[in-house]
């Protein structure tokens, strides 16, 4: 008999895939929430933290499943590589908020909001991608999801550029600027994390034809 990807164990697979997008979307809300609600930030960090520590949890689990279960649907090694660095997305969001609270930044600037709302936007478009994995009749559907992560990680880069622009037209205050340029590498890397999750999940929606 030959093996069928969407046996029981598989839709196994896909409930962990899709509880770690579902965290991934909301720590990154969380994460938005903090940056554009700042005279909030100290009390927002935990919940970022929260949502950082399910993941871990989620990510143990998943890796649990995986050495349990024989036959998984797709290439094994390139599960692990996707929800690694899908656990990466929300290690950056932590990072990102304690850097903020370490460096006592004053009010953030546009091209760093923007930035965050693009990052949060990846993350939705993951989600809908994870959750959406084991439907096969939506195989269309999800890669244009992927697609337009890709796209928003070029909006992203135009955001970074336009960003680090601004700060060095006006560079009144060095401490301030290499403070804010540090944040803005980041939050760019952060993206780019995003994308490279996109390209694997097309993989894995190719995979599982």
């Amino acid at each position: 008999m030959p093996f069928n990807p969407f046996s029981r164990s598989s839709d196994e697979l896909f409930r962990h895939l899709a509880d770690l997008g579902a965290n991934l979307e909301e720590t990154l809300f969380r994460f938005e929430y903090m940056v554009t609600h700042w005279d909030e930030r100290e009390g927002r960090f935990q919940a970022i933290r929260e949502g950082e520590h399910e993941g871990d949890r989620l990510l143990r689990e998943l890796q649990e499943y995986l050495k349990e279960t024989f036959f998984v649907p797709g290439d094994r090694e390139a599960i692990y590589a996707l929800t690694a660095e899908l656990d990466d997305i929300v290690d950056w969001a932590l990072k990102i908020s304690d850097t903020l609270l370490m460096y006592r930044v004053d009010t953030p600037p546009e091209a760093f909001l923007k930035m965050v709302v693009i990052l949060r936007d990846c993350c939705t478009n993951l989600r809908q991608v994870l959750e959406r994995l084991p439907q096969r009749h939506l195989r269309k559907e999800i890669d244009e999801a992927c697609l337009r992560v890709v796209a928003l990680e070029d909006q992203a880069d135009d955001v970074y550029r336009q960003g680090l622009e601004v700060l060095f037209d006006e560079p009144s205050d060095l401490l301030a600027l290499l403070k804010w340029k540090d944040i803005l590498d980041q939050t760019d890397d952060a993206v780019d994390h995003a994308n490279h999750v996109a390209y694997r999940l097309m993989q894995l929606n190719a995979a599982l034809h």
